[in-house]
């Protein structure tokens, strides 16, 4: 009579339960409620980590711009065609620059504005490269061991053209003599004979119509030296005698590298495999950091925009 029907009493206690948790929960203030409904979702350490890291990276991709854009001016560079750009350090630098700037500059403004058009424009580009980057790494180890892999990835005629325009362009011939000396190497091909490619630049073609000081030599960078010596320029000198018949040959070898720079390169990664795998890590896991952080950063904002909109 009393306590009312068996209905009325189950459907009362749910009430009644949430009742007494509301009745046991802390009651906020005014200033409290406020200041929970003003707090950012967006993390200042990410934002602003976010931001220094790509400004570091806008002023290094605006050194490399400048330092490229002053070299060709400098030595005033004719680009012929794309592969006389890309075989150009100076042309390398200024497209490297150049891909930094545009990058960092995205990023650190998107971090700084919480501007979400810019984000997502670095977010994705980075991904892309970073993809890419992956799919070279892969395609690197595999040259070495399918013959086909290696003949896309480095082309002859590509290395062919380096050699023949050796004399013609001083940074082209600094980065052929740097590479020669740093892998222990002569000619850029993938073979025993390698030194038999500088027989395509008209300095160094040993033909009896070639009146060329250099004619029948090797570059200096094709030499072996031991640490401490005084460079001998003429130490490729004469690497090849004529015969009677008009045929040449090798006349001493032992004074220089014979392998091509494509097959030492290949020889080189086998032996560290490890340690350019790592190599790899090391540029590859800072990106991916990079990567991850402007993705928080970017469902941060997302998340202040929508409680913005409640």
């Amino acid at each position: 009579m009393g306590g009312g029907t068996p209905h009325q009493q189950m459907a009362m206690g749910p009430v009644n339960g949430q009742q007494q948790q509301q009745q046991q929960r802390p009651r906020m203030s005014l200033r409290q409620r406020l200041r929970q409904k003003n707090r950012s979702e967006v993390g200042i350490c990410t934002k602003y980590f976010l931001f220094f890291e790509n400004f570091l990276m806008f002023l290094v991709g605006l050194g490399f711009m400048a330092i490229g854009t002053y070299i060709l001016v400098l030595k005033e560079k004719t680009v012929q065609d794309p592969l006389d750009f890309f075989l150009d350090p100076a042309c390398d630098m200024c497209l490297a620059g150049s891909l930094i700037f545009f990058l960092s500059f995205l990023g650190c403004m998107g971090a700084l504005r919480e501007n979400t058009c810019f984000l997502k424009i670095f977010y994705y580009t980075l991904t892309l490269f970073l993809l890419l980057e992956v799919a070279a790494a892969v395609c690197f180890f595999l040259f070495y061991y399918v013959k086909d892999v290696r003949n896309v990835l480095f082309p002859k005629d590509t290395f062919s053209k380096a050699i023949v325009h050796y004399r013609d362009d001083k940074d082209m011939q600094n980065l052929i003599d740097s590479i020669q000396k740093s892998l222990g190497c002569c000619g850029m091909s993938d073979t025993e004979k390698g030194y038999e490619d500088w027989n395509q630049n008209v300095y160094f073609n040993c033909s009896k119509e070639n009146q060329s000081p250099e004619k029948c030599s090797v570059p200096p960078s094709c030499c072996k030296m031991s640490p401490g010596t005084v460079i001998n320029l003429n130490c490729g000198a004469n690497i090849y005698t004529f015969e009677q018949q008009g045929t040449r040959t090798p006349s001493d070898t032992s004074r220089i590298y014979t392998d091509g720079c494509l097959k030492s390169l290949g020889d080189w990664v086998n032996e560290n495999s490890l340690v350019v795998g790592g190599g790899l890590l090391g540029v590859l896991l800072p990106q991916i950091f990079v990567v991850c952080l402007s993705r928080n950063l970017l469902d941060m904002i997302r998340a202040q925009k929508a409680k913005w909109n409640r």
